[in-house]
């Protein structure tokens, strides 16, 4: 590897396989690895990386149960977020990939979501 190279510029970003709404309150991911995510739209509205939001959660200015109008793949490389109030955000995907909170990407793989 050159040396002035950054090892993180030839790693490609996760790519995305599915996309889908999951009921009103949640985006479904699957991922081409074969991992799979669930992010409640609260979670990816208090953190929306966006000039104006920051991905700051303590200074999220969200609406208390936000709903999408529309939910789009940009490609391999970003999810877009059309919010009820009129916001967008943009994800790339490796932002998003970030912000799995499954039990495995928490570092609790021995914890399922159900708290069994």
């Amino acid at each position: 590897m050159d040396p002035g190279k950054s090892k993180t510029a030839t790693i490609s970003p996760p790519r995305i396989k599915g996309l889908n709404e999951v009921g009103r309150y949640a985006v479904g991911v699957q991922w081409a690895d074969g991992h799979d995510s669930i992010f409640p739209l609260a979670h990816l509205r208090r953190l929306c990386p966006c000039n104006e939001c920051g991905g700051d959660a303590a200074a999220a200015r969200a609406p208390a149960q936000p709903r999408l109008t529309q939910l789009s793949r940009l490609g391999e490389r970003g999810v877009y977020l059309r919010w009820a109030d009129g916001h967008e955000t943009l994800y790339a995907t490796a932002q998003m990939r970030a912000a799995c909170r499954c039990a495995f990407c928490a570092g609790e793989p021995e914890r399922p979501l159900t708290g069994g």
